[in-house]
Parts: C-alpha cells; structure tokens; sequence
C-alpha cells in the first residue's frame, strides 16, 4: 500500500511515517522498482505498535531503541522488557507525584474558606499596606 493509504488507515500523516523510518522508529519500508514505499501488513502492524508504545508515554529516542533491540532477535528479548519496565517505572513514579499533587490541591479546596482564603486576604492587605507605606517615604 502506499503512503498515503498507510497514512490513512493508521491517523500519521505521511510527513511523520518518513520521519519515523528515517529515525529509526520503524524499520526501513521496501520500495517498488521506481523507489516509492510499498507498506504491507508487517509494516501496519509495526507502526500500530509503535503508536502504542508511544501512547504509553515512551519517548521516541526509547521506542528507536526499542526497535533496533528488537530487529537484533531473540538474544534482545530481556534487555527489551527492561526498557518497558523503566517505562513503568517513570510512569508510575509520575503517578505518585500528580496523586501528591491532587491531595494537596484537595486539601486546599477543602479548607478553603478556614485556611486559604483567609491567609491570601491577610497576604493582600500586608502587600498593600506596604506598597501605601512605600509611597509615603
């Protein structure tokens, strides 16, 4: 199929599915006599993975080495769930960090007319007692 087709189906421009091959994010795609792409079912199914990959938060640099571990077999298999798992890892510790995030936020929320609310209107009136102390000097 050509570009266009796979651009198509897939929802990556064509523009991208030429900067993703020649990044290495997928593998070289064969080309007819007269050089133009010819994408087939492997090649469909390589860049769906990819997309997924991505999806998963994985940069491209990651993904790039997730490919040429893969295109080197077998003996890559473990050193390509390692890759995988210090996705997870990342993601997992993001997840942590945005939780903390959303509490405190609650919190705030929840205490906003005791706590918050309070402390920025005495925070104003300090800041504009100063700045009318200022200009009287």
């Amino acid at each position: 199929m050509t570009i266009k087709e796979m651009a198509a189906l897939t929802g990556v421009s064509a523009d991208t599915l030429r900067y993703y091959e020649r990044i290495g994010v997928i593998p070289a795609v064969t080309r007819t006599i007269h050089g133009v792409r010819d994408y087939n079912e492997v090649d469909l199914e390589w860049i769906q993975s990819i997309l997924r990959l991505k999806a998963s938060g994985m940069t491209l640099e990651m993904i790039i080495e997730y490919v040429r571990l893969a295109n080197q077999g077998d003996s890559t298999i473990e050193a390509r769930k390692i890759l995988l798992e210090e996705e997870q890892e990342r993601i997992t510790a993001k997840i942590e960090e945005l939780q903390g995030r959303l509490t405190t936020i609650n919190y705030k929320i929840d205490e906003y007319y005791d706590e918050l609310l309070p402390k920025t209107t005495a925070m104003i009136k300090k800041m504009n007692h100063e700045v009318e102390n200022d200009t009287e000097i």
